[in-house]
């Protein structure tokens, strides 16, 4: 067949509706005589992609799915004046064509838009009455001179067409679900554009109210009352797709925050909050490192506990850094309440919602809350992460808050940043004590935050005792100042043992830092040694190895020692068997040597 027009007469732009099989049989009524075809899709509807491609047609890609938009979209790629736009769901019919064909070749140089004749076909049944969707759009026969390039700017011309589109909606009832759930997100992002009110009770009777009257047009003065079982059933859908459109805009763009994470931009100024001991602060480092490379522009603040402050001083991705003691007076607690508040935070995350932490967090002020699923959802929260394994990473746990938002994580390794002059200080601290550097330097920690997860004394005095005979290992004892007359005691009697305790959280992260292998409980060295790739072993109690262990992705060269005990998670702060520690100091002892490339002496 010779085509009716020239080439540069007429072009079409075809709005992908969501039916392959549709698509198909419109773009094989159009390619016979419209010499330009265009067919805009979304990102993500590659079925429909691989037919366009069959055909040889233009392609454009855009995510939203309102039509006049993919219009628009479409109208990008087309140089010819005149332009049919239609939906994929049409055909044109050959009477109709020829209409089209002559309205060319006889109009002026008017822009204008001629609103088509359309017959829908509904359920397999030709409707006598017009009974579309509330939101569909007619389809056009357009005339765009080079100065008119939108839609919007057309004028709508009558127009006397013979024949007429084909418009084919939905065969069965489950055609009619998918569509009604489709129409129900467009319709969530109309309301969310137009910034509908975010109170549920007032957004419900809205609802309600639109979606009667949507019925009674649809049922009553568009009679499908007249269409019988396919009018009953159109009118149904048609006001249900609008009921649960507003439902849909409450559950995405106030419960779940879209609009949020479509325009991070409004995030200006970010608290994070971690009112948690040293390791598990440590642990939250990648979440604050990638909420800054994703958000750059935005400043980042941190409030934690005072004993756990020194794990974010100098760390370049935090701008502000506040802290509070456990025995803090509610004074104390007032004012930092009304210091946090000045800031205006746009966005508060708190990673661990205990009882205190989220009294504390309903009195600061801000936009969005997020905290994590595991933690629970209570009202305070506005933006929750997605249901996960609990058994993951706490690393992986913190970071959902940043998935929260549509950003994934470039990066999960923990990091600390000790200032130049503490790194050089703990260095001739080292050399002070009689640390020799020609040997391999071994931190050991015996102690740990709660009694039942240290490894039995006199296995860490046989294990130091072995370290210590071996003439390439330098062992150095850490822990803190009300824990020194107790390991003094219980390491009683190792000759030149060195013993640190009066020193600092940051002295301790720049002494780690030069130390080529620590050996700890399930507690806050062995975190710092993998924030500085220093290669560890782990005695594990009750605790979850896969939430709290020492993780570091580039290189994982870090031993837990780990009995898998039934009565692991028993929540016991003492213990007189101890099962899950069960290690002998040889294990661990000969694991030390394989670590160091050292062999036994």
């Amino acid at each position: 067949m010779n085509n009716p027009t020239s080439k540069t007469d007429l072009a079409a732009v075809v709005s992908f509706e969501g039916s392959v099989e549709k698509l198909r049989s419109c773009l094989e009524a159009l390619k016979s005589w419209v010499p330009e075809i265009v067919v805009v899709i979304g990102e993500h509807e590659n079925s429909a992609k691989d037919v366009i491609n069959k055909f040889n047609m233009s392609i454009c890609i855009n995510s939203v799915t309102t039509t006049s938009f993919r219009w628009e979209c479409g109208l990008t790629k087309i140089n010819t004046p005149w332009v049919l736009l239609i939906h994929s769901n049409e055909i044109v019919t050959g009477q109709l064509r020829k209409t089209i064909v002559e309205k060319i070749k006889k109009n002026g140089n008017t822009p204008c838009k001629y609103r088509l004749p359309s017959t829908i076909i509904f359920l397999k049944k030709r409707l006598k009455y017009s009974l579309d969707w509330y939101d569909s759009q007619p389809s056009y026969l357009a005339y765009f001179p080079n100065n008119v390039t939108t839609i919007q700017a057309l004028e709508k011309h009558p127009a006397e067409f013979e024949g007429e589109l084909i418009r084919y909606h939905e065969d069965t009832l489950s055609d009619c679900a998918s569509t009604v759930i489709k129409k129900a997100g467009e319709r969530a992002d109309c309301l969310a554009k137009a910034s509908a009110n975010s109170n549920i009770h007032r957004l419900f009777i809205f609802a309600c109210i639109s979606s009667i009257k949507i019925f009674i047009q649809t049922y009553f003065l568009r009679k499908g009352f007249k269409e019988g079982f396919e009018g009953i059933v159109f009118s149904v859908c048609d006001a249900h797709a609008e009921l649960l459109g507003y439902l849909r805009y409450h559950e995405l763009y106030i419960r779940e925050k879209k609009k949020l994470r479509d325009d991070l931009s409004v995030i200006k100024k970010i608290l994070v909050v971690k009112l948690r001991d040293i390791g598990d602060n440590i642990l939250c480092t990648p979440l604050i490192n990638n909420l800054k490379h994703h958000l750059p522009e935005a400043s980042i603040s941190v409030l934690t506990w005072s004993y756990s402050k020194p794990v974010f001083e100098n760390n370049p991705h935090i701008d502000q850094l506040f802290s509070l003691t456990k025995e803090a007076p509610y004074t104390d607690v007032k004012k930092l309440i009304g210091q946090l508040n000045s800031f205006n935070f746009d966005l508060v995350m708190s990673t661990h919602s205990g009882g205190f932490a989220s009294n504390l967090l309903s009195k600061i002020k801000t936009k969005y809350y997020i905290n994590n699923y595991y933690c629970g959802r209570n009202k305070l929260y506005n933006l929750f992460t997605k249901e996960s394994d609990y058994y993951r990473s706490s690393i992986e746990r913190d970071l959902d808050c940043l998935r929260s938002l549509g950003l994934e994580p470039t990066n999960i390794k923990t990091q600390l940043f000790p200032r130049d002059n503490e790194t050089l200080a703990a260095k001739n601290y080292l050399i002070a004590k009689g640390v020799n550097f020609n040997k391999k330097k071994v931190i050991v920690h015996p102690t740990a935050a709660v009694s039942i997860r240290e490894w039995p004394f006199e296995k860490f005095n046989q294990l130091i005792q072995k370290l210590n005979q071996n003439e390439d290992i330098q062992p150095i004892v850490i822990c803190t100042d009300s824990e020194y007359l107790r390991v003094k005691a219980l390491l009683d009697g190792i000759p030149g043992l060195i013993i640190f305790h009066q020193i600092t959280v940051r002295q301790m992260i720049a002494i780690i830092q030069q130390c080529d292998l620590v050996i700890d409980n399930d507690s806050s060295p062995s975190h710092i040694a993998t924030a500085f790739g220093v290669p560890t072993i782990v005695l594990f109690s009750q605790a979850i190895r896969e939430i709290f262990r020492p993780y570091d992705p580039a290189k994982d060269h870090h031993f837990v020692f780990y009995k898998d005990v039934s009565c692991r998670e028993c929540g016991l702060r003492y213990c007189a068997d101890r099962i899950c520690l069960d290690f002998s100091p040889d294990e661990v002892f000969f694991q030390a040597l394989e670590m160091l490339s050292l062999k036994n002496h």
